[in-house]
C-alpha cells in the first residue's frame, strides 16, 4: 500500500512517499499552505497512487493539543471531507530529528549552513512517515 506523508507548518506542508512493501519513506518536495492546499494534497495523493495520508500531529511537549495542533486537525478534517483516508502521528520533535539527518548527525559549526526550509519540512514529512511505516511493520 502506497502512503503520503505530511509535515504541516504555517507556510508550507512538507510531503514524503512511502510502501508497505518496502517499509521506506522518501521526501518529494513541499506544497504552500496556502487556500488550495488540499486540492495539492489530493492531487498529489492521486498521482502518486496513495491509498492513506499520514499527518503529523504537533502536541505540545506535555501532550496536550494546542493551537497549532488545533489548525493541523481542521486541516486533517478537510482531507476527509476531500475524500482522503487520513491518519495521525505525534510529531513531536520531528523537524530537530530532520535536522539533525539533513546534517549527517553533525552539530552545525562555523561555516556550515541550516538546510533550506523547503528541505527540512520534507525531510519532517519523512520522519513522520517513517514511523508510521516502521510501527506498521511491528504490529
Amino acid at each position: 500500500m502506497r502512503a503520503l506523508g505530511l509535515d504541516i507548518g504555517e507556510r508550507r506542508i512538507g510531503v514524503a512517499s512511502g510502501d508497505t512493501d518496502t517499509g521506506i519513506a522518501v521526501p518529494t518536495g513541499v506544497i504552500e499552505n496556502s487556500t488550495d492546499a488540499v486540492v495539492d494534497v489530493l492531487r498529489e495523493a492521486q498521482a502518486r497512487d496513495a491509498a492513506v495520508v499520514i499527518v503529523g500531529m504537533p502536541y505540545s511537549m506535555s501532550g496536550r493539543v494546542g493551537p497549532q495542533a488545533q489548525v493541523v486537525q481542521e486541516f486533517v478534517w478537510r482531507l476527509e471531507e476531500a475524500g482522503l483516508e487520513v491518519e495521525t502521528v505525534d510529531e513531536r520533535l520531528s523537524s530537530s530529528e530532520a535536522e539533525r539527518a539533513l546534517a549527517g548527525g553533525r552539530v552545525r559549526g562555523r561555516g556550515r549552513r541550516k538546510p533550506e526550509r523547503g528541505a527540512v519540512d520534507a525531510a519532517a514529512a519523512v520522519v513522520i512517515l517513517q514511523a508510521w511505516l516502521d510501527r506498521r511493520r511491528r504490529d
